[in-house]
């Protein structure tokens, strides 16, 4: 009759497979949370870089349409070549001022900048602060969103941008 091995002994085989599994299951939750925390830092920088891009190609238009229309008022009295305040504020609705044309057509269009997500689209003020563009995160006291502003803010300079709970304005034309 074939000998059979103590039970202390397939205890051990028993418990060592246990043991096996859980380390298994605990390296797939670390190697799980760690991806998550690597898109969640990609997305950060992304985000933060596409902004501060974002920034640039407005404040960038605003100066090219001050430059090919040098003659333009608003009429609003305010930063008068740059375009006036548009009724929904949005800045996919900019005109320059004279001749009444979109800032994003011709020869020199470039495409309104998409809505970031987390995001409202970029806002447009000129009024008699100067003239300003904020940008507004959709998920309200979102610590992430706030801290992407924040670092937004550190890139562009606190000169210009400045953080109000979940928006941020930044100054691109001083009175």
């Amino acid at each position: 009759m074939p000998r059979r091995p103590p039970r202390s002994a397939t205890g051990f085989a028993a418990a060592t497979a246990l043991f096996a599994i859980a380390l298994f299951v605990l390296l797939g939750f670390v190697a799980s949370n760690n991806a998550r925390n690597g898109a969640r830092a990609e997305f950060f920088h992304s985000t933060k870089d596409q902004m501060v891009a974002q920034r640039d190609l407005i404040a960038n238009m605003l100066v090219l349409c001050r430059t090919v229309y040098p003659d333009g008022d608003n009429g609003s009295g305010f930063q008068k070549p740059y375009p006036v305040t548009p009724g929904d504020f949005l800045v996919s609705s900019l005109k320059c001022p004279k001749p009444n044309v979109s800032i994003w057509a011709g020869d020199a269009s470039a495409m309104t900048p998409r809505p970031l997500a987390g995001f409202a689209p970029w806002r447009y003020l000129n009024d008699v602060t100067g003239v300003s563009i904020s940008i507004t995160a959709l998920e309200a006291g979102s610590t992430f969103h706030r801290n992407l502003l924040d670092a937004v803010i550190a890139k562009v300079g606190s000169t210009q941008a400045v953080r109000s709970g979940d928006t941020l304005t930044i100054t691109l034309v001083s009175p």
